[in-house]
């Protein structure tokens, strides 16, 4: 019976090795290597440890070295154990090394991380995100609120319409997170004097309605508008002025995080696909007339498939059922229009205003 033949009858490799010893005893190493088409080698050496060991020699041996000269020390696999506990297993073998001067290997430090069960596995995007979803489901309507600007002019649809009609170029945003309302306004351009108007009006509008807006969060990213220049030495940003003045907590994303961002630059998204790249205009009247349709639209009809399909609106019935639903309704205007108004040294914003934009 010839090698192949043998190895698909024979039900392990035991079987195979017992039947090349008792060959070898009939008729000899030279012979059972050509039969079974192995070396000599290889039928001494199972021959000589079924010798020995009788049938346990048949059996497969562990390869790993009896001795490791170079095996790390306990007390360092100790210390390397304790400060990956220590950052919550978050920091990985590169930083543990960079950061602790360690004088083992970065693969050393992998291999007894592994060992002693201290990887942690990362979540699943579609678990973070059910994860976020619960989150935002359990917070207060107006408890956080992101706020952001986005550049107009990168819009190919709306650029043309733009240069013509004289429409703004630069549109600041404010998204609860708990309802995913929004509220924007417009401004020719990105500063921090007009990221301070849209705070005042958006905060003053809350207010208006019964909102404890010292019990609200405002994030937003490190954009110049919202911290002034990391250039000047400076005290206060405009925005930041605004927010503390009605005693509200600002809160900042970390640099390279703009995913914390997400609700807001979703609606960014969202009201470009549309609105701006689906509309035409022939005025920036038939402009604001418009944005502040979508805003109704948006806050009062558009469901929204991660908040359970429902609207801003049916979300603020549920959390808040005294609340006016006219909350949700915050015209969008052009802030210069505001500027034009404010009184030097600060940033009220007269009634007039709205009254105004909402005649047109």
């Amino acid at each position: 019976m010839k090698y192949n033949d043998l190895m698909r009858d024979m039900s392990n490799k035991f079987n195979f090795r017992l039947e090349i010893v008792k060959f070898t005893r009939e008729h000899g190493v030279s012979e059972t290597a050509r039969e079974f088409e192995t070396t000599r080698k290889t039928v001494r050496k199972w021959r000589d440890r079924y010798e020995t060991d009788h049938t346990q020699g048949l059996l497969d041996r562990s390869r790993a070295p009896h001795h490791i000269p170079h095996k790390m020390a306990e007390d360092k696999e100790a210390k390397i154990v304790e400060l990956r506990e220590r950052h919550q297993c978050k920091w990985g073998p590169y930083r543990l090394k960079m950061h602790y001067g360690l004088e083992v290997s970065e693969n050393a430090i992998a291999r007894i991380i592994r060992q002693k069960g201290l990887v942690k596995r990362r979540r699943k995007k579609w678990r973070r995100r059910q994860d976020l979803r619960e989150k935002k489901a359990q917070m207060r309507a107006f408890e956080k609120m992101q706020v952001d600007t986005k550049d107009l002019k990168d819009i190919p649809e709306y650029y043309t319409q733009m240069v013509i009609h004289g429409l703004p170029k630069f549109k600041y945003t404010a998204r609860d997170m708990a309802l995913g309302a929004s509220f924007f306004a417009f401004a020719d351009e990105n500063n921090t004097t007009y990221a301070g108007i849209f705070g005042r009006l958006v905060i003053g509008h809350l207010k208006k309605y019964g909102i404890e807006v010292k019990e609200m969060e405002i994030q937003t990213d490190n954009g110049v508008e919202y911290i002034g220049s990391v250039r000047k030495k400076q005290g206060l940003s405009e925005f930041e002025k605004v927010v503390a003045e009605a005693e509200s907590t600002h809160t900042r994303i970390p640099p390279r995080h703009c995913t914390w961002q997400s609700d807001v630059e979703r609606f960014n998204g969202l009201i470009e696909e549309e609105f701006f790249m689906c509309e035409t205009f022939t005025s920036e009247e038939d402009f604001l007339a418009k944005a502040y349709a979508y805003q109704l639209f948006f806050n009062y009809e558009r469901k929204n498939s991660w908040r359970d399909d429902k609207t801003p609106v049916e979300i603020l019935r549920e959390k808040m059922p005294a609340m006016d639903d006219q909350v949700l309704n915050l015209p969008p205007i052009r802030l210069e229009r505001v500027l034009s108004s404010v009184p030097l040294g600060g940033y009220h914003v007269p009634a007039a205003v709205t009254l105004e934009y909402v005649s047109t």
